[in-house]
């Protein structure tokens, strides 16, 4: 499933992406998924320094969040996305849906699978994906994709007060919309119809809840009549007396005045010694009540082992629905459970894929559906199984969170730059009567009490002083001997410190980065220059003897007349660069201020002045040349991209005000510099104003 992330083939640059899931790995999302979506070609265990490069700047310009069940939300990782925690009401944040956009491309991906190790390395997943291009897009089922991703970013504590992290998801579902918009509808009709299928809770007031089952059946009516027919694979059933509730929910669903047909795929218990009794670990309601409903019921063990022989969990939720005229399948993250399906009150968040296909002769579709379901060893004697009951429905990584964090909790949010501070957001009415946040990493510390707390007002809103450069890694909040996590998301991405190593990055080396045709594989280079390789004995490579040719000792590259005409190509190729189409405002304003961008870049030139061995003039001039490149940009728009209006307001603002603030920095130097070329150098500031 990690390749699902990858890009197609003329996909265009990336935009965004925002998945759910309910378990989480942060370490799977930050290396292999986004590793793949961004098409990082630096190895993590090997390249760690080209891999972080590569993986900051990229996330500069590209919008990333993980919507997460609140209990599992407060992870350490990387502030460069964003982790939005989700409370649902007496349920759980159980959806698996990745929204990936392209510039050329949208990818859905629906699945059973939570964003950790096991779920995309190990367990038996279902995984399925709905692609659209500007040639052929399911602008219906895309809508569909955005408005639960917006049901879910109600349901994230501090969203009516527009909290950072929430209007940065917000704004990326905006742009793909936008996106979409003049993307062609398909222009024949199909056999195949697809659409989500939810389970939801009331969002807001006047909403209604949704419901998986509902819906699904919904779906195939208006393909003929109900269905007749259908079968169920889930790991986990309800547990206690809503075990036949949800089963009933379906036998009603079904058409009457025939017998209906109900097969489940159910889970079994593995003994060390063999027995000839299956041991179904599912509840025996599953069997009794469709007998209610006229219904006949076949049963059939999941497999745990694949064709290696090796152990593999079923995680994978699947529902068959049978028709005269039709075959629908339903995968996703719904359990056979009331929650899962929405068949009582309490619900989780759940997302799925219905496809429904209708049966024509010499069709190839029917049977394709058919092959998603894994051969598996039915019961021959029902009566005669031993029902264990339902496992407690407990997914992997649950229970790393102890406790669940008090809703009186609402947001924390890191301040970057120069003044740096936490943002603490609270519920002063759901709080418990004593707690004490305490900051977690590389500066521990603890930053705030209950009581220093009331003492300066009981506000809603406190911001704190953060003096250490780097940010803490989590906030631990404790309380009447309990614990557990808050997120923390960053305010603005753009004043997150750079890495370290980048002090040690020349001028002329950013400029090469950002006037390259492939700036991952140049940052890959130079990455390699700053940690050379020891596969070469040192002590034998410098017995190589010295080359004695006067023609080739003679190094042109040193020369001004080869660094300048050297120069003058790299910022051609910068100005090409910078006038490519740009895909968002946080795009742009990377391009601009990001952590190998324009205004950096200027500054190392400044540097160079300051730093060059005698007169700065050189440096002067070639700072000089670069003013004149980024006032001679002629921006080239593109479909859904900024347009020129937009770019030149932004860019024009930009070069204005770097130009003054350059103009002071470089008559801080102007000792070290000949009349003539600071005479061109105010030349060239006046052309920019």
């Amino acid at each position: 499933m990690l390749e699902l992330w990858r890009p197609p083939e003329n996909a265009g640059d990336p935009i965004g992406c925002l998945a759910t899931t309910y378990t989480f790995d942060p370490g799977l999302f930050d290396e292999p998924c986004l590793g793949r979506y961004l098409e990082i070609e630096s190895e993590p265990d090997r390249e760690d320094l080209a891999f972080l490069l590569e993986r900051e700047n990229l996330l500069g310009s590209v919008y990333a969040g993980v919507l997460v069940d609140h209990t599992q939300a407060g992870v350490a990782r990387s502030l460069r996305w964003d982790v939005l925690p989700v409370r649902v009401r007496a349920g759980k944040q159980h959806a698996k849906l990745s929204l990936l956009a392209w510039t050329h491309h949208i990818r859905i991906i629906v699945a059973s699978a939570n964003l950790t190790e096991q779920g995309y390395r190990l367990s038996r997943e279902v995984a399925a994906t709905v692609d659209l291009s500007p040639k052929e897009a399911d602008k219906a089922l895309l809508m569909q994709a955005t408005i639960f991703l917006r049901d879910l970013l109600a349901l994230v504590p501090g969203a009516e007060n527009g909290t950072p992290e929430v209007q940065r998801a917000s704004a990326y579902l905006s742009q793909v919309e936008r996106q979409a918009e003049t993307w062609e509808r398909p222009r024949h009709e199909t056999v195949v119809r697809q659409q989500l299928a939810c389970t939801l809770p009331a969002v807001r007031s006047g909403s209604r809840p949704r419901s998986s089952l509902d819906e699904a059946v919904e779906a195939c009516r208006r393909s003929g009549r109900s269905p007749h027919e259908a079968w169920v694979a889930s790991p986990f059933f309800d547990v206690g007396d809503e075990s036949g509730h949800v089963a009933a929910a379906l036998c009603k669903s079904m058409a009457r005045g025939r017998t209906r047909k109900l097969r489940f795929c159910v889970p079994a218990a593995r003994d060390e010694g063999e027995t000839t009794v299956p041991r179904l670990a599912a509840p025996i309601a599953i069997k009794r009540t469709p007998l209610q409903y006229r219904g006949r019921v076949s049963v059939a063990v999941l497999p745990d082992f694949d064709d290696d022989k090796n152990r593999r969990f079923w995680h994978a939720k699947m529902l068959a629905l049978r028709g005269d005229s039709y075959t629908a399948l339903m995968t996703g993250s719904s359990n056979f459970t009331c929650a899962g399906m929405g068949a009582a009150p309490y619900r989780n968040a759940e997302v799925n894929l219905l496809t429904v296909v209708d049966r024509v002769a010499y069709g190839r579709e029917t049977s394709t559906l058919e092959t998603m379901w894994s051969e598996m060893t039915p019961v021959v004697d029902l009566d005669a199984a031993e029902w264990l009951g339902a496992q407690p429905e407990i997914d992997e990584g649950e229970g790393a969170v102890v406790s669940s964090l008090p809703v009186g909790f609402v947001s924390g949010t890191y301040r970057a730059g120069d003044d740096r501070k936490i943002v603490l957001r609270f519920d002063p009415a759901r709080l418990p009567p004593q707690w004490r946040i305490h900051a977690c990493g590389r500066d521990e510390r603890e930053l705030l009490t209950e009581s220093g707390w009331a003492e300066d007002g009981s506000r809603s809103v406190v911001t704190l002083p953060w003096l250490p450069l780097q940010p803490p890694d989590r906030l631990l909040v404790s309380w009447d001997g309990e614990e557990a996590f808050l997120p923390l998301n960053v305010e603005d991405v753009q004043q997150l410190p750079p890495p370290a190593r980048l002090e040690q990055m020349s001028a002329d080396d950013m400029l090469w980065i950002l006037a390259a045709a492939d700036p991952s594989a140049a940052f890959r280079a130079w990455a390699r220059d700053q940690q050379p390789s020891d596969r070469f004995d040192t002590d034998v490579d410098s017995a190589t003897p010295v080359d004695l040719n006067p023609l080739r000792r003679h190094n042109l590259q040193v020369t001004f007349l080869y660094r300048i005409r050297r120069r003058a190509r790299i910022l051609t190729q910068l100005r090409a660069n910078l006038q490519r189409p740009v895909w968002s405002q946080r795009a742009l304003d990377w391009r601009l201020r990001g952590m190998i961008g324009i205004e950096v870049l200027a500054q190392r030139l400044v540097r160079d002045i300051a730093t060059s061995s005698g007169a700065g003039d050189e440096a002067l001039l070639t700072l000089a040349d670069f003013i004149i490149v980024l006032h001679d940009v002629d921006y080239v728009p593109s479909d859904g991209s900024l347009s020129k209006q937009e770019f030149d307001a932004v860019f024009r603002l930009f070069l204005r005000e770097l130009a003054n603030k350059l103009q002071e920095q470089v008559a801080g130097q102007q000792s070290t510099i000949s009349p003539e070329p600071m005479g061109f150098w105010l030349r060239v500031l006046d052309q920019c104003r």
